[in-house]
């Protein structure tokens, strides 16, 4: 296993403090951390990988100095996760 430093709120170490230990669910913050990453990585990549495809459109003489394509996710009239594009036209460029 690998060691991983991450903050979190204070609030956060409360409710984990509330859940650890010999009357708690879990017997250290590292197993609930493991277990709530764990269930997040099924979630998220279960819902990737039933994301519908999509065709991306080409765009002859897509000038991305003036528009940028964002994708957009959204569910379809399937309740299937999808993901578009929207173009929108950039009209002032911040310098960094």
């Amino acid at each position: 296993m690998k060691i991983v430093t991450v903050n979190v709120p204070e609030s956060y170490i409360d409710a984990i403090k509330k859940l650890i230990g010999h009357d708690g669910l879990y017997p250290s913050r590292s197993e609930l951390i493991r277990c709530a990453v764990r269930e997040f990585l099924i979630k998220e990549l279960k819902i990737a990988n039933n994301m519908a495809k999509y065709d991306e459109v080409e765009i002859d003489d897509f000038d991305d100095e003036n528009f940028v394509r964002v994708p957009i996710e959204g569910i379809n009239e399937k309740s299937e996760p999808v993901r578009e594009f929207r173009t929108y036209k950039i009209l002032k460029r911040l310098e960094h």
